[in-house]
């Protein structure tokens, strides 16, 4: 689909209508991605206008405490009570609201990558995982009144210029199936894992909270598999891998392995740095 499109155009669009055929050919690929969203997501006569609320009338009961959730967890709201005290729902109810929006496919539960063996973690976070509903909750939700005036053309700056943060969790996701794809591939990944994800916790040097995009463990526990991923529209700086580096020594594993995805390739300094550390550039040109 969309064979006029560049790679990037097309991951675009896919990244925002969550890959679903039914709205990808509500699309043109004769026009930027910006006169398509405006058409569609940002048109009151389109379907994907109020798509997400029409879903949630047909598929759940009581659709408004499930947009009151979804709302709350695009606004930033991540664990189980922060979401009940945003959206105003009882604690004890918003884990059988949470579970339905599993079931679904909109949300989706993580937990850091060294956490998957427990049964339970207290580190669970909630995260909306449908692409589709994700859009709609970042940019169009609050500004239906906006455009409903007739001022569409606001929104749709606000998009643009908010744009390759949200793609951000999509190219994340892409760089760990990158890497999923060439477990067999020995150049690119050296050993087996058996666990590839995100990772959260506590640097306790600098005391304070820290993400990884990727981390991966090995099958016999003696390797880490560290990576960062950017997209945006410039190379990708020394400091980048210094930090990964850096965060890499929270984890005590013998070997580690490291990681660079971009959006448009790497400064030279991060080439040189790269080279002494063995850490694989991989753009997404190559993906």
């Amino acid at each position: 689909m969309l064979p006029h499109y560049s790679k990037k155009e097309a991951f675009d669009i896919n990244s925002i209508v969550g890959g679903i055929p039914k709205y990808l050919n509500m699309i043109s690929d004769q026009v930027p991605v910006i006169e398509n969203i405006k058409a569609t997501f940002l048109n009151s006569d389109s379907l994907l206008f109020e798509e997400p609320k029409n879903l949630l009338k047909q598929e759940l009961r009581d659709p408004s405490t499930y947009n009151s959730i979804i709302n709350a967890i695009a606004n930033g709201a991540s664990k189980m009570n922060q979401i009940a005290t945003t959206a105003k729902v009882a604690s004890g109810a918003v884990s059988t609201y949470l579970k339905n929006l599993i079931d679904l496919g909109i949300v989706s539960k993580k937990v850091p990558v060294t956490e998957m063996d427990k049964p339970k973690s207290k580190k669970t976070i909630y995260v909306i995982s449908d692409g589709m509903f994700r859009f709609w909750y970042t940019f169009v939700g609050k500004n239906i009144s906006l455009i409903e005036a007739g001022y569409a053309d606001l929104v749709a700056k606000q998009i643009e210029q908010g744009l390759s943060n949200f793609l951000g969790p999509s190219f994340e996701q892409l760089s760990q199936e990158y890497l999923w794809q060439h477990m067999m591939d020995k150049e690119i990944v050296p050993e087996y894992f058996r666990r590839l994800g995100y990772w959260w916790g506590t640097d306790k040097k600098a005391k304070k909270q820290v993400e990884m995009d990727i981390v991966g463990i090995s099958i016999d526990n003696l390797a880490g598999f560290f990576g960062e991923c950017k997209w945006k529209n410039e190379l990708i700086s020394k400091s980048i891998l210094e930090t990964l580096i850096y965060r890499s020594s929270l984890f005590t594993y013998p070997k580690k392995y490291y990681y660079l995805f971009s959006e448009v390739g790497f400064t030279d300094e991060c080439k040189k740095l790269a080279k002494k550390v063995n850490c694989h550039l991989i753009s997404f040109s190559e993906m």
